[in-house]
């Protein structure tokens, strides 16, 4: 896969504009080259970035170039991936566990989780070549989107046989008629008499 690397020098004076390429840098998902340059995939909207930094910089004093690159010698492209993979981790760990903090009951639910879901589109946007941790983030909004309901929590110890005896058990939800009328069916008066069930 082809290359886009910037390189870049800017006056040891241009302290604040330095700060300002850095985070653009950080936004775009770069990744840092031995302090030699800033790597991304090659992509129309990558170049465009580049290209806007590059102009960017020059008009700070500074000198800049946006290279294309075939390959790097000692970085071949499954590294390369990999290293951009690694970059995403803290990005999706971040979200993930601010996500599983997240409760319905929390003040500004609606709004902070409407927060971390833009979070999660600008982490993927950058995330090039799919990190690993991506799909457990979308897994964590889904499950803060849909609370699971608190339930009746499971009994457990001794119980009584006699609790259990002489009630109607119903094993699935809206049975239809044929399924309620064959347990009076069931009931011993009836075994052996075809017509009992009628009777009833």
């Amino acid at each position: 896969m082809p290359w886009l690397l910037l390189i870049f020098s800017l006056p040891s004076k241009r302290t604040s504009e330095r700060v300002g390429i850095w985070r653009k840098l950080q936004k775009y998902g770069t990744l840092a080259l031995r302090n030699s340059g800033y790597v991304l995939p090659n992509t129309p909207a990558n170049q465009e970035r580049l290209e806007w930094l590059a102009t960017a910089i020059r008009g700070f004093k500074g000198e800049a170039s946006v290279l294309q690159v075939r390959a790097i010698d000692d970085l071949p492209s499954d590294v390369l991936k990999g290293k951009f993979r690694e970059e995403r981790k803290p990005d999706y760990a971040a979200l993930i566990r601010e996500l599983q903090q997240l409760k319905p009951s929390t003040q500004g639910f609606s709004t902070q989780l409407t927060r971390l879901k833009r979070r999660f589109e600008e982490v993927a946007e950058i995330d090039f070549f799919e990190s690993p941790l991506k799909a457990k983030a979308e897994e964590a909004i889904y499950k803060a989107e849909h609370p699971v309901t608190s339930q009746e929590p499971v009994r457990r110890g001794r119980v009584s046989r006699m609790e259990y005896q002489n009630r109607v058990w119903i094993t699935r939800p809206r049975p239809g008629i044929d399924r309620v009328s064959s347990a009076w069916a069931a009931r011993p008066e009836f075994r052996g008499d075809p017509g009992g069930a009628r009777a009833a």
